[in-house]
């Protein structure tokens, strides 16, 4: 095959087997740098402040490379979906129009190339303050945080916002923090903490298709978060006793999604905002030493999360900017994917010739899968009566199963001293081995989610089934290192 006029240069043509399928890497280059101060002052007996200062700055590169050709000897760097969707038009499907007709080879870039800018700075204070029966802290911290992309490609389908610098995205963030710990006597305190903080949001959720234009989510705005949690502690020779209530509110967080839409026969972005959850709950943990060297320990986390409201997606078509839908999400009361119970139990056994072991079962319980947005939408349910059986396979969301697992670690300590006379310092040879499901428990599911695509015509559940996550039969670790 001849391609002509290759890099938009008038008769510059190429001759050869043109590959229609390819292998290609998605590549995320990032480079990270951090700057940190810290100012720490003791004021008096019982006043200490601490005052700092940060600055981070993040640059990520997205590119995609052609890893193998398949027998081919170049790649065509096009949008073959533009090509089917604007058959006329000799620009839509060109991935750079400042390289049109580009050829690539093995190890070229191809497809989308941004750069994604981040910057946050923040100072922030805290002090304590200590008193023989209550000790307390109040902190704040301000942050200023940027994010713009940079296109390094001029895409096709959107000329004026893809290639070059975008609009810079700025945020003004604050948290203020405080708590109060009682001491009832030497081993046994109660505490409550609470916070008040926003968050800017992050640019993966507030680009709406970065891979081919520089359009952000309306009305960008910071999460809200309100936390606050009291508890009791015991601290004894042989005894120790945690027991903590919590309780936090997230409101205005965004997201986005990409898939491909069966209505719209099209990749489509689904551009989600008014993400509102709140999680409380109670924890308890036990340690207590119950006979030469051999202990028990204990833990329990019990809580409920939730999404507390109605959320909005706007739906534009990877190929347009237009926007072809508003859903209504009714998320209310549907459950955030994440384990919400979770026990454990366990002997730990620490001899005096420096070996120790530990035996651990775990057991989760109330986990969900994570649920399809399209599927709690008007449309989903369009037409089926409110007693129909398929309504309630549609919207009801999926629990998982509880799972278990049973744990053991061991580790000796040989003091390298013994054998060594000529070493001056302690020196130890540690050994360590782990092994994990002891009970090559096969079946746990870590979690999953619906797939993103429905079949709204037929409204069958089962022609996309839910992806699911498992976690490994039995399986350890061992380790040696030197101490010193």
């Amino acid at each position: 095959m001849t391609i002509d006029n290759v890099n938009g240069i008038p008769g510059n043509s190429v001759t050869g087997k043109r590959s229609r399928y390819i292998l290609e890497n998605r590549v995320i280059a990032t480079n990270r740098y951090n700057f940190n101060t810290v100012l720490n002052a003791n004021i008096n007996q019982h006043i200490d402040f601490t005052a700092g200062g940060s600055f981070q700055y993040q640059k990520n590169h997205y590119y995609k490379e052609v890893e193998d050709l398949l027998g081919g000897d170049f790649y065509m760097d096009l949008n073959q979906f533009a090509e089917r969707d604007f058959a006329t038009s000799t620009e839509a499907n060109q991935n750079n129009l400042n390289r049109p007709n580009r050829i690539v080879k093995e190890g070229d870039r191809l497809g989308y190339n941004y750069d994604i800018d981040i910057k946050r700075a923040a100072v922030w204070a805290q002090t304590v303050v200590k008193f023989n029966k209550i000790d307390f802290f109040v902190s704040a911290e301000h942050s200023y945080t940027s994010f713009f992309r940079t296109g390094n490609a001029r895409v096709g389908l959107f000329p004026n916002n893809s290639y070059g610098k975008s609009k810079v995205n700025n945020f003004y963030n604050y948290t203020f923090k405080g708590g109060a710990t009682y001491k009832i006597d030497g081993r046994n305190y109660l505490f409550a903490n609470g916070a008040y903080m926003t968050r800017a949001p992050f640019f993966e959720n507030a680009y709406i298709a970065p891979r081919t234009r520089d359009a952000v989510q309306d009305n960008l705005s910071s999460e809200k978060i309100t936390s606050a949690e009291a508890g009791y502690v015991m601290n004894a020779p042989k005894l120790k006793i945690r027991l903590t209530g919590f309780y936090t509110q997230i409101q205005d967080q965004i997201n986005v999604l990409t898939f491909y839409h069966d209505e719209y026969r099209n990749f489509v972005n689904y551009a989600i905002s008014g993400i509102d959850k709140m999680h409380f709950g109670g924890e308890f943990g036990i340690d207590a030493k119950i006979y030469k060297g051999l202990s028990v320990n204990a833990g329990a986390s019990v809580g409920r999360y939730y999404f507390t409201g109605r959320q909005n997606a706007t739906v534009t078509v990877d190929n347009s900017s237009a926007l072809v839908s508003q859903d209504l999400i009714y998320a209310k009361n549907y459950r955030v994917p994440t384990p919400q119970e979770a026990y454990t139990i366990g002997l730990d056994y620490r001899s005096p010739k420096f070996w120790f072991i530990n035996v651990n079962f775990n057991y989760f319980d109330n986990m969900w899968l994570d649920f399809n947005p399209l599927r709690r939408t008007e449309n989903a349910v369009n037409g089926i009566p409110a007693n129909d059986p398929l309504r309630s396979d549609i919207l009801d969301q999926e629990r998982l199963k509880s799972q278990y697992t049973l744990d053991a670690f061991a580790g000796y300590s040989w003091l390298m001293n013994n054998k060594f006379k000529s070493l001056k310092k302690r020196h130890f040879l540690v050994f360590n081995l782990g092994v994990n499901n002891i009970l090559n428990n096969q079946n746990i599911v870590t979690g999953g989610f619906e797939q993103l695509r429905f079949d709204f015509a037929e409204k069958n559940v089962n022609k996309f089934p839910a992806r699911k996550f498992y976690a490994y039969g039995i399986n350890f670790f061992a380790s040696v290192g030197l101490r010193f």
